[in-house]
């Protein structure tokens, strides 16, 4: 799991299995949004032990500024290994963001159009460590309104979301805006 907002890296080690000498000779990304590095291991404290002919150090960072989601791709070293001229390795993992929102929609389904149809609720979480306010939450439809209730000082929210009562007959649509002091996430908005 990765911090939106805050870089992570992790290394492998390429070793032959026979004990031949190889070199790596490019890297491709399949997509992802990484950072990728490497060197050859010369150093014997930084080599795994035991192991003949020609280590490489492969590091793959996820930048700050990767994109929320799913991570999900293979990477693929080109080698001059006759017996292995590409090595792939699967990157899974996600960027969770820094302001989780819980669910990422409001969906209140088919209704009545005079039934009381009550409110759905939402769960903003922070992360440790620093404090959110919620300065404005609006829904961007008149049918729609939004109360916020504090679970915990700057870290936690509810959000409900209630459907007017003798809403017109039809599919009603609309955003959830929340406005934040997050420097991340000034504001956001579900569906």
């Amino acid at each position: 799991n990765v911090l939106q907002g805050q870089p992570a890296s992790d290394k492998v080690i390429l070793a032959s299995a026979d004990g031949s000498d190889f070199k790596v000779t490019g890297v491709e990304t399949g997509g992802g949004p990484y950072k990728v590095t490497y060197r050859e291991i010369t150093d014997p404290k930084e080599r795994v032990p035991d192991r003949k002919g020609s280590q490489w150090e492969l590091s793959v960072t996820v930048p700050a500024d990767a994109p929320e989601g799913m991570l999900n791709q293979k990477i693929v070293v080109k080698t001059t290994a006759p017996k292995a001229p590409e090595v792939t390795i699967n990157v899974t993992g996600a960027v969770r963001p820094v302001v989780q929102v819980i669910p990422g929609e409001v969906n209140f389904g088919t209704v009545p159009g005079d039934a009381l149809v009550g409110h759905n609720l939402l769960v903003i979480n922070n992360r440790q460590g620093a404090q959110l306010e919620l300065t404005d939450v609006s829904v961007d439809n008149p049918n729609f309104s939004a109360e916020v209730v504090p679970l915990q000082a700057g870290q936690r929210y509810q959000v409900a979301v209630s459907m007017k009562a003798g809403v017109p007959k039809g599919e009603q649509k609309g955003k959830l805006k929340i406005a934040t002091n997050d420097p991340v996430r000034k504001l956001i908005e579900v569906p």
